[in-house]
């Protein structure tokens, strides 16, 4: 893999705005990935669970801190399960984040 495609690793605070109503903020670090497909048992298996996956991304190992989502091309995902594959890489299956508007 060519290691050329840029996503965000992010983990959610919680701040305040001007009238102290508290708001979900992400801080973002970037990372080089590779996008791969979801495999077909990966998507059966997470079904029966109530997760629909839809991005599976293949991260540098020494790169991912337990971080819980994951933002690539401008939408957001939380992380649904971390797996290891060889070469000390990581592959991080992600399910699309429903965006709340204020």
């Amino acid at each position: 893999m060519y290691w050329r495609e840029i996503g965000f690793l992010c983990v959610e605070t919680e701040k305040l705005d001007k009238l102290r109503k508290p708001y979900k903020d992400y801080e973002k670090r970037e990372v080089f990935c590779n996008s791969k497909g979801v495999k077909r048992n990966e998507f059966y298996q997470a079904q029966a669970q109530g997760y629909r996956p839809e991005l599976c991304v293949e991260i540098k190992e020494l790169d991912y801190n337990g971080e819980g989502h994951f933002e690539y091309n401008g939408k957001m995902y939380r992380v649904i399960r971390t797996y290891p594959v060889k070469n000390e890489c990581l592959e991080l299956i992600c399910q699309a984040l429903v965006v709340e508007t204020t």
